[in-house]
């Protein structure tokens, strides 16, 4: 080795040791603590035909919807979206939720009685989903096609409900007939 490999060696060495305890003194920037997301208070619901068929019922097809229940059991809440499939506009469609348990046990019901004018062919939508209603997403007019069952205590139905679904009990067309 020579005298100049012994001088850099030596003055590395010094080097270091005049920085080391400036680096142990310095504390690692570590991960501030994230704080854990709320818990949604509404649990989903499983939305579905009560039959095979969906068939429409008086000339209403429901297209889509959606159920929640607050996991408090202290709400619920039913949105659907349907089409009137008759040559007639609709003015009234009332529809029925029932709510089942996780045996298949009718618990209670919701009922929504839509008014409006419902052209032949166009679809009259709802929010989708939990999440769009919950955000606001969508036409002003999506809650028109729910209905919010809010309480002051908890219900044992809507603690236990599993599933909900729907059927058309009543049609009122502009002509004056009405299903059934």
């Amino acid at each position: 080795m020579n005298l100049r490999t012994i001088v850099c060696a030596l003055a590395s060495l010094a080097v270091f040791a005049a920085v080391r305890p400036v680096l142990a003194a310095t504390p690692s920037p570590s991960p501030s603590p994230s704080p854990s997301p709320t818990p949604n208070p509404y649990r989903s619901l499983n939305f579905a035909s009560a039959t095979l068929d969906q068939g429409s019922e008086g000339h209403v097809n429901v297209t889509g919807g959606f159920a929640a229940a607050k996991r408090d059991g202290k709400a619920a809440i039913v949105c659907v979206s349907f089409k009137n499939t008759s040559t007639l506009v609709a003015r009234r469609v009332v529809f029925d939720f029932p709510m089942m348990g996780p045996r298949g046990r009718e618990l209670g019901s919701l009922h929504l009685d839509r008014r409006g004018e419902f052209s032949p062919g166009i679809d009259i939508n709802g929010w989708e989903s939990l999440s769009a209603w919950q955000g606001g997403v969508g036409h002003r007019g999506y809650g028109d096609n729910c209905t919010l069952l809010q309480q002051g205590v908890a219900s044992a139905p809507l603690l236990q409900a599993a599933t909900v679904t729907y059927r058309v009990t009543h049609v009122e067309y502009a002509d004056g007939s009405s299903w059934p």
